[in-house]
């Protein structure tokens, strides 16, 4: 909303619910819909650019695939539909080696009780986007919680994230996927880490991780393996999303500049990159 020139459209099973989060604005509109109209959904969207799905339930994504499918790609090659699934909906398929190799995120409640199938009717919902031919994005947020502290997201593949997300960075997140090329064609998991500050820009991290198209989804321990080409290079992307400031530019400081001096342009107690007056000793001005 803080573009001018954008609508929103939000259609849910309780309109009283939904007007009580969102705010007053002459650029909202709030439409009763049930998952199973599918016509409804193909006529409500018929000028909608993209949409975000946070519901549950195959009917309804169903519908809103059908509602993009026949779009060509956007301009941006940003995705038509953002997912909103959740972390874990591939490990009660995992085999017992993978559980015991992994048990810090095959034994959690979620995943052993799997209340009323829940994870695997989010996995089938999943494959019915992937399916429907319109152009996607799934991210799995692990545990979402109220109170957690705000702070960055954390992008994996694998299905092996465990941890808790803040629902107000999430919520940022999947709105900032609708403008991320490099998201198109990818599901992955995000947690978020207090007290980082939000890159400026997610592309670089998106770009690393692995299409969809690539092949099936793997095995948990393959996965992980493979993922950014190797077992060294995932442990780079994934300290690398956790460099401090909002640039994320570990090569570009010059010796004695803090990443928050080089977020804003601030030449460090050396100065400028490649001309720094470096001490003699350590510790010395």
């Amino acid at each position: 909303l803080k573009d001018p020139k954008v609508e929103v459209l939000a259609l849910t099973r309780n309109v009283s619910r939904a007007e009580e989060f969102l705010p007053v604005d002459d650029r909202i509109t709030v439409l009763p819909w049930k998952p199973e109209d599918e016509a409804g959904a193909v006529s409500a969207l018929s000028k909608a650019d993209a949409a975000i799905w946070c519901a549950e339930g195959r009917q309804g994504l169903v519908a809103l695939g059908k509602a993009f499918a026949s779009r060509e790609t956007r301009p941006s090659g940003s995705p038509r539909v953002v997912m909103c699934s959740s972390a874990a909906v591939t490990r009660p398929t995992w085999s017992e080696k993978q559980k015991s190799q992994f048990s810090g995120a095959a034994d959690i409640p979620i995943v052993r009780l799997n209340p009323g199938g829940l994870l695997d009717e989010k996995r089938a919902t999943e494959k019915l986007l992937r399916q429907s031919g319109a152009s996607y994005t799934v991210a799995r947020p692990t545990g979402l919680k109220d109170d957690w502290p705000t702070g960055r997201p954390l992008l994996s593949q694998g299905d092996v994230a465990v941890g808790r997300t803040s629902r107000q960075d999430l919520a940022n997140f999947l709105v900032r996927l609708l403008d991320e090329p490099k998201a198109t064609g990818k599901t992955f998991e995000v947690l978020t880490v207090p007290g980082y500050p939000k890159p400026l820009e997610y592309g670089e991290v998106l770009d690393r991780l692995r299409p969809d198209a690539v092949g099936p989804v793997a095995t948990a321990w393959s996965r992980v393996r493979s993922w950014f080409g190797g077992q060294q290079a995932a442990t780079y992307g994934v300290l690398q999303q956790l460099l401090p400031g909002e640039e994320q530019n570990s090569a570009g400081l010059a010796m004695g500049q803090t990443y928050e001096q080089y977020d804003k342009k601030e030449e460090g107690r050396l100065g400028p990159r490649g001309a720094e007056r470096v001490p003699e000793t350590l510790g010395s001005s």
